[in-house]
């Protein structure tokens, strides 16, 4: 009779963790796999459930504010104004 390993995502070894909080899932499959033994799916599995739990999100993207594009014609409109009355003033003298 085979003896079954069980892992959970809470298990894995701390070179696995390390992997995953730098953020090579393909790295801490490999050394699942190879630390115990299991299936490549499994292994993918534990990994990714793992880097839910390990890996914090970044809070930058939420504070990016996208500009809209009536607000980015209005700033050319301006450049493009400020362009034309350097022109007309400065060297059209």
């Amino acid at each position: 009779m085979k003896s079954e390993i069980v892992i959970t995502e809470q298990d894995l070894p701390s070179d696995v963790v390390q992997a995953i909080e730098q953020g090579k899932k393909i790295e801490a499959i490999k050394r699942l796999r190879e630390a115990t033994g299991i299936g490549l799916a499994n292994a993918k599995v534990l990994v990714d459930r793992a880097a839910a739990r390990y890996v914090t999100k970044d809070p930058l993207p939420a504070m990016v504010h996208e500009e809209s594009s009536g607000a980015r014609l209005l700033r050319m409109l301006l450049l493009v104004t400020l362009l034309f009355a350097f022109y007309h003033f400065f060297l059209s003298a």
